[in-house]
C-alpha cells in the first residue's frame, strides 16, 4: 500500500490504511508561494522574542541567505 503526495505525485509505502489527501516532507513544509498564511505565522511566533516583530524585508533577506547556502551545498555534489 502506498500514499501519493497531492502536489507532487511522489509515493511512499504505508503500513496503515492510506490517507486520500497527504503531503509529502517538503511539500508540507510553509513557504512563501505555498500556505503563505502558515508560514508568516510560524515566522512571526517563534524564534527569540527580538526576532518575533521583523519586517517582512528582513525574513525574506534570511531565506534568500539560507537558499544560496542550499544552493552552494547542492553545487559541490555535482
Amino acid at each position: 500500500m502506498t500514499e501519493t503526495c497531492t502536489l507532487c505525485g511522489h509515493s511512499w509505502g504505508v503500513t496503515t490504511t492510506p490517507r486520500p489527501a497527504v503531503l509529502c516532507t517538503p511539500c508540507g513544509r510553509p513557504a512563501p508561494n505555498r500556505r503563505p498564511a502558515h508560514y508568516w505565522h510560524l515566522r512571526a511566533t517563534t524564534g527569540h522574542p527580538v526576532q518575533r516583530y521583523r519586517s517582512v524585508d528582513w525574513w525574506d533577506q534570511q531565506t534568500s541567505l539560507a537558499d544560496l547556502r542550499q544552493a552552494a551545498a547542492n553545487a559541490t555534489t555535482l
